[in-house]
Formats: C-alpha cells, structure tokens, sequence
C-alpha cells in the first residue's frame, strides 16, 4: 500500500494527492494605498511564485488595487493615476 497526503470532498472526489503542489507562504507586506514597490522572493528550486492581494476595506468599492508582475524572483506592484486601495498582499512558492 502507497502512502502520502491524499484529500477529498464529501462525494469522494479526490482533491489533493502527493503530486498536488502546495503553497509555502513566505511572506506578508502591507501595501499602503498608491505606493509602487516591490519583495525579493527567496529561491526554492524552481518553484513558480503565488501571491494574493486582499484589501483593507470593502468601503473602498471603486477604488483600484495595484497591477502585479514578477520575474522569477521579484515580486512588483504598480498602480496607475486613478482611486487606489491598500492592503496585504501574502506571497511565496508552489
């Protein structure tokens, strides 16, 4: 019998197996409204990077969240000349 992380839903589908990649979370930055800036993303082999911005507040409807970009190793954000809204953006790698 193999053995390994396996997962699945209440009908018995199989939604994670050992061949599933799973995240490592890295790290958080909070993003202040309207500043470009950009985080190093340790190397882990070669390992695609994931991320995900949330934003501080719903109140913000209207308001634009930062344009995401990377290069493999850089993680940038950017915003354009319109309402902006901050956040948390949690990164890492697959």
């Amino acid at each position: 019998m193999t053995y390994g992380l396996r997962q699945r839903d209440p009908q018995g589908n199989l939604l994670i197996d050992i061949t599933t990649r799973l995240p490592r979370i890295m790290g958080r930055v909070e993003i202040s409204a309207g500043v470009n800036g950009s985080v190093v993303v340790p190397a882990s082999g070669t390992n695609p990077i994931f991320y995900y911005f949330c934003a501080t507040s719903s109140s913000d409807t209207g308001s634009a969240t930062p344009n995401f970009s990377d290069d493999g190793s850089v993680l940038t954000w950017t915003y354009g000349n319109y309402m902006r809204v901050g956040g948390t953006l949690v990164y890492g790698r697959y």
